[in-house]
């Protein structure tokens, strides 16, 4: 359930196994987000289950000034707001299906 943010390439293990990296792919029909701006925030949805056993795990906005991330928890909404700061990508992830990314 950790989030590791890394600014470059390293090398990770946990209880003695390296763990790959995460490849982050489109998002398919079951993980297809929806934004709405208002005013100076992007608001994004994904209609995706939030239940202890699958759920979004967390989103981040990323562009080339920084990181924006907030966790999401099972059973609670699969949504998110960030200031728009420019162009860049969310990532967001599914503990059952892995990481996805849009350009925004």
């Amino acid at each position: 359930g950790n989030i590791i943010l890394g600014a470059g390439e390293a090398l990770v293990s946990c209880c003695g196994i390296t763990l790959p990296p995460l490849e982050a792919e489109d998002a398919d029909t079951e993980h297809k987000i929806s934004c709405e701006v208002i005013e100076d925030e992007h608001y994004y949805n994904i209609d995706h289950p939030m239940t202890k056993e699958h759920y979004i795990s967390f989103m981040a906005y990323v562009t080339t000034n920084g990181v924006n991330l907030i966790k999401l928890y099972p059973e609670g909404p699969a949504e998110a707001r960030f200031i728009k700061r420019g162009a860049g990508f969310l990532y967001y992830y599914c503990n059952k299906h892995g990481l996805f990314r849009i350009k925004v």
